[in-house]
């Protein structure tokens, strides 16, 4: 038997969305606003209550000074980092009065854990004009097919229901009005019948319990700046179970020393800005042989290594298709590096996606 969830969670909304709405606080590399996972392990920044945001923070790239985004349509890209389930649907309704009524749930077929989606066009899911809610389904998807968001929402609330859902933090009608290639990611653990575990904090967070799950939502703007002769890569954290990390990648040549792409970077915050392009397509060598490691500079040691490989098999990104002059984002989902394995979650990986698809 699952429950539906009826916290709405957290929101970590990039300072990019927030500049047509006159938001403020401090930003990750004057860019972005960046806010502690709720009851994360962090040994810096603020964290731990609603309305209370993290330090600012320092990242490196390269070019450096101020730089302008490419022009481009708005673009949105859907990521399910939500650890605690297989796969995942949305129904994205408009606040307060969306009842979801008619509204068809997104995508027509659950989207797995780690993996991006592009709505397109945006009307096809979100509402105009509106402020949004998404809501995620999570569980047997099967018991949803065939039914509006409203059905599904209303089974989600019966005691026997098979399916969980959560509504997540309500995104203001501007952010899709923005003229930028826009992301985002369900975050933390949904709950559900059986998932409780002596390791759960390490996989859902601090705060997670059955009866409090740390359903959450990251929004964040991906950058269009790139180099003809680098690939340009930017990292956006989307682990509610991991503190603040520097993200490096490793590339697959026996000669070549790991390279920092994202320093000191706290959950909901994408970095570096510009993004990091000090390495040419060659300078990677083989891909299945590339690593993304987190690095822990106080103890010296890589305490989460993750292969290319994996990634790319759960990726829409060809592997023969990434060459120079191109941008990706690599979101960090899952649990903490630490977290054992076997338990209810799914371990810390990232998903690879265009930054403009």
């Amino acid at each position: 038997m699952l429950h539906r969830v009826l916290s709405i969670g957290w929101a970590c909304l990039g300072g990019i969305l927030l500049a047509a709405l006159g938001g403020a606080g401090c930003t990750q590399d004057h860019d972005l606003l960046g806010r502690d996972p709720p009851g994360a392990a962090s040994t810096s920044g603020a964290g731990g209550g609603a309305g209370t945001t993290a330090s600012s923070a320092t990242t490196t790239g390269t070019g450096g000074g101020e730089a302008v985004e490419p022009p481009g349509p708005t673009k949105l890209t859907v990521v399910n980092g939500v650890g605690d389930h297989d796969a995942v649907r949305f129904c994205f309704l408009a606040y307060p009065d969306g009842t979801g009524a008619g509204v068809e749930p997104w995508p027509s077929a659950g989207l797995p854990f780690a993996r991006a989606r592009v709505i397109e066009p945006l009307g096809a899911a979100i509402p105009e004009g509106t402020r949004v809610q998404a809501h995620a389904i999570a569980g047997d998807l099967d018991a949803t097919e065939g039914l509006d968001c409203a059905e599904i929402l209303a089974l989600a609330a019966e005691p026997a229901a098979q399916i969980v859902a959560a509504g997540l933090p309500v995104l203001p009608a501007p952010v899709f009005a923005e003229e930028k290639s826009l992301l985002l990611v369900a975050t933390g653990c949904l709950g559900g019948e059986g998932h409780t575990h002596a390791g759960e904090k390490q996989g859902c967070g601090d705060a997670y319990t059955v009866d409090t799950p740390t359903a959450g939502l990251v929004a964040v703007a991906m950058s269009r700046r790139t180099r003809f002769d680098r690939l340009s890569l930017q990292v956006a954290h989307a682990s509610a179970a991991t503190p603040r990390v520097h993200v490096r990648l490793a590339p697959g040549r026996a000669e070549a020393s790991a390279a920092a792409v994202a320093q000191d970077l706290s959950y909901g915050a994408i970095s570096p800005s510009p993004p990091f392009a000090g390495l040419s397509r060659g300078d990677l060598g083989t891909l299945d042989e590339v690593e993304i490691e987190i690095y822990d500079p106080l103890a010296a040691k890589v305490t989460s290594s993750v292969p290319m490989r994996e990634i790319l098999a759960s990726s829409d990104v060809p592997a023969d298709s990434i060459a120079n002059g191109q941008g990706l984002v690599l979101v960090a989902v899952g649990a903490a590096p630490e977290a054992a394995r076997g338990g209810f979650w799914h371990p810390l990986t990232y998903a690879l996606l265009w930054a403009d698809p």
